[in-house]
């Protein structure tokens, strides 16, 4: 993988996901492979992305302040 410097990390990592969903679409002998790895970098570009803008709002922490399963429940 060769790194993008007028680019993103996160970018970066979406479009690779997307060459290899349109390349498993092309009918390839690899069309499995191909969609594993673009699920791969997709997975890897959104954690990234999320870590990023919690960073840059200052309220990154390792783990949720409120002990687990508040998924999707603002915090107030």
């Amino acid at each position: 993988m060769v790194f993008m410097a007028n680019k993103s990390t996160p970018d970066y990592l979406f479009e690779m996901a997307n060459q290899c969903f349109r390349r498993a679409r092309t009918g390839s002998n690899a069309r499995v492979e191909l969609e594993a790895l673009g699920n791969e970098f997709m997975v890897e570009a959104i954690d990234l992305d999320i870590k990023l803008q919690n960073l840059a709002k200052g309220n990154y922490t390792a783990s949720s302040p409120h002990g687990g399963n508040d998924y999707g429940q603002a915090a107030f």
